[in-house]
């Protein structure tokens, strides 16, 4: 009993090792074309270390961080620089303001989506009101740091109102620097493009000697320059306390994007826009609760896979899995239909397999007997009885030795009876009666 199971277990190790060994195979060939695992540590440049870009890059990386993704925080001038550095290679990711792109980017780059909105803070000296941009002729505007997108969204709005450096003067730098200048009436206004949490901002609102700059025509700017959208910034929003602003004010704002060069690591971008949704989802002064991460407000080809996660929320694996299995998972399934595709026919083939290995076994012989049989038919065995009588024991002895599955053993006896019932023709054949029948198949 245990010769025959033993048989049965190696018969059924070598067509299923087989097999096996194929589908390991065709795992090993197939994984070579899955893609690479998400990078461990991603650079993202941002700008001012007191600006809102660097404060809003310093909380995804901490939420990062529990991803097991660190996330390098790279200050910079601005926009320009950032896109430059992503071009370069030198970041992988950069928040960058809407409307500073240039032709070059949209072809180079691509947006992960955008992310809240900055408005454009215009502030006065409150004893020289200003109410267009056309009074600022013959006067000293603060525009920004040459190369941020500040500057290049102030001398666009300048420019429509036909102020040029040619008729005012501009002056390049840091607006935080400025205020002071402001205050003293040293300087006429300056520009600031960003986040109303901007600690800069809600310091300036509170200057006494300080207006905010009222864009009245709000909505004409936003029909001019399709990357600008008119917000209302209400009264008191900013300190319900002191009342600031003291009146509902007209502005015009950008959305901040998360730009992104278009070799990144596709497995990166469900913890990218996880992490960007805990900060920004809730809104703020100016933007709706879910308002952002958002598919609108975006200057850059939008990448697909974002456009899916912001529009659809997280595929399945990435909701219910954590990111590492995930990212695991995910990037297996190139491997699934080739997989099945390998497993079924497989699957199918291997009991046939089989059956053959084990009845293979048996058949061998059956060409020797059916030969013998038809001798015998025919009666041209004449002279050879003997030597055909002592051939069909030693087959017999090789039959007898044979050890199949008890599932086949069927087989295996009908062969030994065909050989016994041959073995009693030929002996009546050649007129011996050496063996009967019985003894020809003896049972065991």
């Amino acid at each position: 009993m245990s010769k025959r199971l033993s048989t049965a277990f190696v018969e059924f190790i070598k067509v299923w090792g087989l097999l096996t060994l194929i589908v390991v195979v065709g795992f090993v060939v197939t994984y070579q074309y899955v893609g690479a695992p998400p990078p461990k540590v991603v650079r993202i440049a941002t700008g001012a270390k007191n600006g809102a870009y660097y404060a809003f890059a310093q909380r995804y990386a901490r939420l990062l961080a529990n991803d097991g993704i660190s996330l390098e925080v790279v200050s910079t001038a601005g926009s320009v620089e950032n896109f430059d550095l992503l071009k370069k290679g030198e970041v992988s990711l950069a928040l960058v303001q809407g409307g500073s792109a240039t032709d070059d980017d949209k072809e180079r780059l691509q947006s992960l989506g955008s992310l809240f909105l900055e408005p454009v803070w215009v502030f006065t000296r409150k004893q020289k009101t200003i109410k267009r941009f056309s009074e600022l002729k013959g006067k000293r505007v603060a525009v920004g740091v040459a190369g941020s997108g500040t500057y290049l969204l102030a001398v666009q709005l300048l420019s429509a109102a036909g102020i040029t450096e040619s008729n005012a003067t501009l002056i390049q730098g840091d607006p935080a620097q400025a205020i002071p200048s402001v205050s003293q009436g040293k300087i006429d206004a300056a520009f600031f493009v960003a986040s109303p949490e901007a600690p800069i901002i809600h310091s300036v609102l509170q200057e006494p000697t300080i207006e905010l700059f009222n864009f009245d025509r709000a909505p004409a700017y936003g029909r001019l320059f399709p990357f600008l959208t008119p917000v209302t910034l209400s009264e008191g929003v900013m300190n319900l306390e002191h009342n600031i602003p003291s009146h509902d004010t007209a502005l015009v704002a950008v959305s901040a994007n998360l730009a992104a060069r278009r070799d990144l690591n596709v497995s990166l971008i469900p913890a990218l826009l996880k992490a960007i949704a805990r900060v920004h989802q809730t809104g703020g002064v100016l933007e709706q609760n879910r308002q952002f991460p958002s598919v609108d407000f975006v200057d850059l080809p939008l990448n697909e896979d974002a456009w899916r996660y912001i529009t659809n929320g997280p595929s399945f694996l990435f909701r219910w899995l954590p990111y590492g299995t995930a990212v695991l998972l995910d990037r297996l399934k190139i491997l699934v239909l080739p997989f099945l595709a390998l497993l079924i026919p497989l699957f199918r083939i291997a009991p046939p397999l089989y059956r053959w290995r084990v009845r293979s076994k048996i058949y061998r012989w059956y060409a020797t007997v059916r030969e013998i049989d038809s001798m015998v038919q025919k009666e041209a065995i004449a002279g050879e009885a003997e030597r055909v009588i002592n051939r069909l024991k030693e087959l017999e002895r090789e039959v007898a030795s044979v050890s199949v599955p008890l599932s086949y053993a069927g087989e295996l006896y009908h062969l030994r009876l065909h050989i016994g019932f041959l073995q009693e023709k030929l002996e009546k054949l050649a007129g011996q009666s050496s063996r009967p029948a019985e003894k020809a198949f003896p049972l065991k």
